[in-house]
């Protein structure tokens, strides 16, 4: 089980393209690292839809071309609502908002304008008590399977169409790989996706963007813990990278069509 994550977790070579013959489009390189551990003790909460309320407490950090940068708290909406029947229900809506970027989320995906040149954004949702799902397979029952028990499937960062005619390239980083205590990390899920914005044409994001990237919730409130990396595994991950192992695609490269099926944005 952990040769399996190793190899699958520190590997930078393998390059996948798919090229649907669609408008000329973003390419996006995903990579997922296992550099930091983080542990459940309990897994996730049984619904895995997610909406913008979930992620109250995440960190956002925006980093900009005039080499400025903000630090933006996730915030849920606190709001009940009460039906003319006196039925009564929450909001499913969030927002972070800062000085020079806004992002808000309600079902499916974040939706952001910045009025600034933006170069990189990172979203860490451990003190949400959140992760990021990024692989699609979804039989918990299958051996052979890239899904941790209770997260289904999910799916890496993704652009909503209507944005995918980007020039340039996104790199979407996730980090602070995720096990359930007493298993080896499968490598689907991590707290923190980081976006890095600059080799798009301009240099990165001014205006609006809107993107995805599948996100799942932890059974408990402060159910996620940095775990030390014992030396003697840092120094066989080390060894195992230089060999250029591929068993997971530590970095796709995916040409975005201009059909993917997505939310149109509004």
């Amino acid at each position: 089980m952990i040769f399996r994550l190793l190899t699958a977790t520190f590997t930078a070579t393998a390059v996948f393209s798919l090229n649907f013959n669609a408008v000329e489009a973003a390419t996006i390189d995903i990579v997922r690292s296992g550099a930091e551990l983080i542990e459940s003790t309990h897994g996730l909460r049984d619904d895995t839809g997610t909406d913008g309320t979930d992620l109250d407490g995440a960190m956002i950090t925006a980093t900009y071309a005039d080499g400025t940068s903000e630090q933006i708290t996730w915030e849920g909406d606190p709001r009940i609502y009460t039906d003319p029947d006196g039925s009564t229900y929450g909001s499913i809506n969030g927002w972070a908002r800062g000085a020079d970027t806004d992002l808000f989320m309600s079902w499916d995906g974040f939706e952001m304008t910045t009025t600034s040149v933006l170069t990189s954004l990172s979203i860490d949702l451990a003190p949400a008590s959140a992760v990021f799902d990024t692989t699609f397979i979804f039989d918990d029952n299958d051996p052979n399977g890239e899904s941790t028990q209770g997260s289904s499937f999910g799916f890496p960062f993704e652009l909503y169409s209507g944005y995918e005619n980007l020039e340039g390239a996104i790199t979407a980083t996730y980090t602070g790989i995720v096990n359930l205590v007493g298993d080896a990390p499968v490598g689907d899920l991590f707290t923190t996706m980081s976006l890095d914005f600059s080799m798009l044409l301009g240099g990165g994001i001014l205006g609006d963007l809107g993107f995805r990237s599948d996100i799942d919730v932890m059974r408990n409130e402060g159910d996620l813990s940095p775990v030390p990396l014992p030396t003697s595994l840092s120094f066989l991950l080390i060894a195992l990278a230089g060999l250029g192992l591929t068993h997971l695609a530590g970095r796709r490269r995916i040409l975005v069509p201009a059909q993917t099926g997505l939310p149109q944005k509004a």
